[in-house]
């Protein structure tokens, strides 16, 4: 009775949204605009959201995120080279009584060149960071608080390119704790473009470390990498029902140099193949991923090899296709309904999976005052 619930749900979305041009819901944070200069805003920043997943097997339980988080803040824009956002982010599930996350905002974007630019405090986190999600779980939006640290980004013609280092774990001397960071690189170099075609070649890479040298916990040091590179091929069908076709190939791996613990693995890989197409309807896409001994500690865990519970459930070889679907509404500027559905079928254990959830995203800035 529970699936068919969830199936009629389905049905009723894509009967009663019109399709319009997709694009991820990542996208809350607003770059500096030279036509703002000396213009105060309070700008709002809001996801409400649904997202149920019926995995099956030992990788991942079943679970549901239900609720919302609100970023309210002011932003000033001192000039076409610096801007400062401050505010607060607030996340609450439904039905509990507390915030599961109150964190200041603090974000300050710096114009260094005509091409590059660095960002202090809160990351700019849009896209997904520019990572596939075997390496970074798109989820993250919904259960984590907004990334610290620094970030470098810069684009030209052929070349898109971002660094970040943001903490999830700052220590003081004598703290009884690990620090904690991330290092990120994301980009992506054009070999082609015209009318019809665009080929890219994506590099990412991930460095994860725990340690310290100040602090005084008995763990040891770890650091893991995860890295992907491939193929991104983007072909322009028309203006008929289908619009564009997306073809890519992404190849990701994992070393662990400091031993296998605490996931058993030190070292794994994987590929993907993925066929997209934009159309009337919405966005559909075909992946089928392949791995062995594949871990990504932010990675979207359904592509692991080891059990989200217990690493000892692990499944070395991993290999299933997984359909996606998703459409977007426009309600009102910079407010937008969202529906995403997915269906995976892994070959190995026979098990169907399925997840799909329903989301409500504002972004929208009020004129205070320009000086």
């Amino acid at each position: 009775m529970r699936k068919l619930i969830y199936l009629f749900c389905l049905i009723l979305a894509v009967n009663q949204l019109n399709a319009q041009s997709l694009s991820d819901l990542n996208y809350p944070y607003k770059n500096l605009d030279t036509t703002e200069v000396k213009t105060l805003n309070f700008r709002i920043e809001n996801m409400s959201f649904f997202h149920n997943t019926e995995y099956m097997g030992d990788i991942v339980d079943g679970y549901t995120w239900t609720g919302a988080w609100l970023r309210p803040k002011l932003s000033y824009t001192f000039s076409e080279k610096l801007k400062l956002d401050v505010g607060g982010h607030f996340l609450r599930y439904h039905s509990r009584d507390d915030f599961t996350i109150v964190r200041p905002w603090f974000s300050a974007q710096y114009q260094m060149f005509d091409k590059m630019k660095v960002v202090f405090g809160n990351l700019n986190q849009n896209n997904n960071q520019g990572l596939v999600k075997q390496l970074w779980e798109p989820e993250r939006i919904m259960t984590d608080a907004p990334r610290e640290g620094i970030q470098f980004m810069y684009q030209s013609k052929y070349i898109e390119l971002q660094n970040w280092m943001s903490w999830e774990q700052f220590i003081l001397r004598g703290d009884p704790y690990q620090e904690h960071f991330t290092f990120g690189l994301s980009g992506r170099g054009q070999l082609l473009s015209n009318s019809v075609t665009t080929v890219h070649v994506p590099l990412q890479l991930l460095v994860y470390h725990r340690g310290g040298e100040i602090d005084s916990s008995p763990l040891p040091v770890i650091t893991h990498y995860n890295y992907a590179t491939g193929l991104e091929t983007n072909f322009k069908v028309g203006q008929g029902f289908l619009k564009n076709v997306d073809l890519n190939l992404h190849w990701v791996g994992y070393q662990c140099p400091d031993g296998p613990a605490p996931y058993g693995y030190d070292n794994g890989y994987g590929y993907s193949v993925t066929l997209a197409g934009d159309t009337r309807l919405g966005k559909f896409s075909l992946d089928y991923w392949n791995a062995y001994q594949f871990i990504a500690p932010y990675g979207k865990r359904i592509y692991m090899s080891i059990s989200d519970r217990d690493i000892a459930l692990s499944q070395q070889d991993r290999s299933q296709v997984a359909f996606n679907y998703m459409m977007k509404q426009h309600i009102l500027k910079d407010i937008e309904f969202a529906f995403q559905g997915e269906a995976l079928y892994d070959f190995l254990t026979s098990n169907f999976s399925f997840a799909f959830g329903y989301y409500l995203v504002i972004n929208q800035d009020f004129l205070l005052k320009r000086f």
